[in-house]
């Protein structure tokens, strides 16, 4: 009996291991805001693809889920960091507001809502302006 609660315990630690690292053996860590602002605004972005996607007749439902599924991931960790400059709890305040767009325009997307998912995108999309002005660094 004792044989097998130890490797179990093993098999457990063995688990937690390989779950908290990344391919090529870095350790998991949450995205800075630079990391989730790049990955979601920059360049060929979610957020613009999703605009052109949705003004399609017949919009490619998989690929607007997947883009929306994706701000609702990364838009959990915002308010895990520290602003770059600004007051934390206008900080906090932003970053719930973008993440509460992002879970409004999944669950429209998730419905194929095509006015909803628009309406939640362009509300994600007007904030950038108040929060860059607040706490992007100069």
């Amino acid at each position: 009996m004792t044989r097998w609660a130890w490797l179990s315990g093993g098999l457990v630690l063995l688990a937690a291991v390989v779950l908290a690292l990344r391919p090529g053996g870095a350790v998991a860590k949450d995205p800075t805001i630079k990391e989730i602002m790049d990955k979601l605004h920059k360049g060929s972005s979610p957020l613009g693809n999703l605009k052109r996607d949705l003004q399609e007749d017949d919009p490619p439902w998989p690929d607007i889920q997947a883009a929306t599924r994706q701000f609702v991931t990364l838009g959990a960790y915002l308010a895990k960091n520290d602003p770059p400059r600004g007051d934390k709890e206008s900080w906090a305040r932003l970053a719930k507001q973008y993440f509460d767009n992002a879970k409004a325009m999944d669950a429209a997307a998730q419905k194929k809502d095509k006015s909803g998912t628009l309406a939640a995108r362009e509300r994600l999309a007007g904030s950038c302006t108040g929060c860059h002005k607040a706490h992007r660094p100069s």
